[in-house]
């Protein structure tokens, strides 16, 4: 895994080394810098697959030249058809099999190409430059254009010292951050940049950008019965697991009980024997899922390592984290992975991690909550009016996943057709609350979030309701998911892999009908019954538990000095994004115990304190 940055126009050999600084940390094992005329790649490396220097980048390749982050899994089935064909190479990288394949099938070798990865790619020939992303955004890839120039970089912090890039905040983005808890694609929080589209093809040439996406999946599939599509899903993990455990340095597993993970933790141990498994826990017990994760290894015997965090612990690492997520992200979870990553790469370079699982399986709970809207929403108007009242009444409670929590969000979505109602359950914020909570100058930017669904899922033929839901969780939440993994991983230099994204799996899962994940209220039913031929039977149907903190208790407690430090009303007046009255009533009503404003505290609070280190 790597940190790549460019430019095509203006720039200079200084701004590539600057680039290359700033993103030190993606790729501690060695860096390079490439210029011809008006184009320039910088390249940090983490080597993991050829470790020679004949791997080394930017790397070039007749009147080619890449600088690439990633890995391709089929690089040597490409290779080994290459080879066939009479093409030679000098590495064992899959770095040069992009090269060699471009140059013998031009646009349409980004389409063959199976993994995760951001690339930019330069063709002397034709002048063309290309930025292309994986299909799921494993990867990141940010890129401005000014002028006739085009910069870019794996995080914002490298595009920052070309000097044409301003950090000017993008209202659009803030308003995206406090709807999604994190700016959605292609959308950043600064106005200059943006960010790749997922399975999407950027050609820069003279100063003109254009736009191409490489893949669409697809929503329908043959009758087939559940013991079919049972083997057929167990195949494809399988194969996916296989491939990306190839690597030439340590690997291990992210294991944190639950189904996804576990499944992963089980395969990998079948075909590589024996492996590493990493988890964490919480002293507070509702949030804890550590004896999960050492039942799961001890069934399969692994070498399993386990660390508890207390509040402290993760306080301070909030603190030291923030200056190198380049965007705030409304996601708790940052920490303790950021905390897991930092704990493996004591052992391993390289961990297998379960992340897509919820997406492509329907495995998050608002998906059985959409089947409950659509009865709840055809009970009269009348005793609908009478019952919602009384959940105001309820007491708010810090445990995790609280009857008080699910009931309230729940009725956050309840007048909304089941579609739209998503992004309420998973928010801090309604579009009505971010209008009410930002300062008035970024009140023009706010965007409905229905029409950002239509947006998102226009020209999606063939899908069902349950369908349409998943892959707006696809293209938002997991957008959210991936850019943690990376940023919390890559900050303690340990690349993460998530074999449930692979294309062939996910587009088989895409395709599955809806009963054969959500059944009798439990998400990712397939992916249960095959976790019953190879785990305990209570992991396998054990209720769904995210990577979650007991940020609410926290911030009464432990956090307080920090959240009315930082969401003091001086201190929210002075950043000018948000209100500060708006800000200072959820502060006070979360702390005396009338309301859990946990996620609009969280958002708000890492928004300031992102705030505070970059813009200062």
């Amino acid at each position: 895994m790597c940190g790549i940055g460019g430019y095509c126009g203006e720039g200079t050999r200084e701004v590539l080394q600057s680039m290359n600084s700033r993103l030190a940390h993606r790729g501690p094992d060695g860096e390079g810098v490439w210029i011809a005329g008006r184009v320039g790649f910088a390249h940090r490396r983490l080597a993991i697959i050829d470790l020679s220097p004949a791997a080394a980048q930017p790397m070039r390749r007749g009147s080619v030249v890449i600088t690439f982050n990633g890995e391709i899994y089929n690089y040597q089935q490409l290779r080994e058809n290459l080879v066939r064909s009479g093409v030679s190479f000098v590495s064992q990288s899959d770095t040069e099999v992009i090269l060699a394949l471009f140059e013998r099938e031009g646009e349409k070798a980004f389409e063959l190409l199976e993994g995760m990865f951001a690339f930019a790619l330069y063709d002397e020939h034709t002048e063309d430059i290309y930025l292309v992303r994986d299909r799921f955004g494993e990867k990141p890839l940010y890129y401005a254009v000014k002028g006739e120039s085009l910069i870019f970089a794996s995080e914002p912090k490298a595009l920052f010292v070309h000097p044409l890039v301003s950090r000017e905040i993008s209202p659009e983005g803030l308003s995206s951050f406090l709807l999604y808890d994190t700016p959605v694609t292609p959308a950043s929080m600064w106005r200059d940049v943006k960010k790749v589209p997922v399975a999407t093809c950027l050609k820069f040439k003279r100063g003109v950008l254009s736009e191409r996406r490489y893949w669409h999946p697809t929503f329908s599939k043959n009758d087939t019965s559940l013991n079919d599509d049972l083997e057929q899903v167990g195949t494809l993990i399988r194969s996916s697991v296989e491939r990306q455990l190839a690597s030439d340095v340590p690997l291990g597993v992210f294991l944190s009980g639950g189904v996804d993970s576990s499944l992963i933790a089980a395969y990998a141990h079948e075909i590589a024997g024996d492996i590493h498994t990493f988890s964490i826990g919480f002293e507070e017990k509702s949030y804890d899922e550590s004896a999960h994760a050492r039942r799961v290894a001890n069934h399969l015997g692994t070498q399993h390592h386990e660390r508890i965090l207390c509040a402290q612990e993760v306080r301070d690492t909030l603190v030291t984290l923030v200056p190198y997520m380049d965007e705030p992200i409304a996601d708790p979870a940052i920490l303790p992975t950021h905390l897991l990553s930092r704990f493996a790469r004591e052992r391993v370079t390289v961990a297998l991690t379960g992340d897509g699982g919820d997406e492509l399986f329907l495995g998050y709970p608002t998906f059985f909550a959409e089947q409950l809207l659509r009865m709840y929403q055809h009970v009269p108007q009348s005793a609908r009016r009478a019952l919602e009242p009384l959940a105001s009444f309820l007491p708010a409670s810090h445990r995790y996943m609280s009857a008080d929590f699910l009931i309230k969000q729940f009725l956050r979505g309840a007048e909304k057709e089941p579609l739209y109602a998503h992004q309420g359950w998973l928010s801090g914020f309604s579009s009505d609350e971010v209008r009410e909570v930002l300062a008035e100058g970024f009140h023009d930017a706010i965007e409905d979030p229905c029409i950002r669904t239509d947006r998102l899922l226009e020209n999606m033929p063939n899908m069902t309701p349950l369908s349409r839901s998943s892959w707006w969780y696809a293209r938002t939440v997991l957008d959210l998911y991936l850019t943690k993994a990376d940023r919390a991983s890559m900050f303690a230099s340990l690349e993460t892999r998530a074999p449930l994204l692979d294309r062939a799996l996910a587009e088989f899962a895409l395709a599955l009908p809806a009963n054969r994940k959500l059944r009798h209220g439990k998400g990712k039913y397939i992916l249960r019954k095959l976790a019953e031929q190879k785990l305990p039977h209570g992991i396998a149907w054990r209720r769904k538990h995210g990577f979650g903190l007991p940020v609410g208790a926290w911030l009464t407690h432990e956090w307080k000095p920090l959240l009315t430090d930082t969401l003091s009303c001086e201190r929210v007046a002075d950043a000018g994004l948000c209100d500060p009255r708006v800000v200072e009533r959820f502060v006070l009503e979360h702390l005396s115990g009338s309301h859990n404003h946990r996620k609009k505290l969280w958002s708000l609070l890492t928004l300031h304190l992102w705030h505070n280190a970059w813009m200062r």
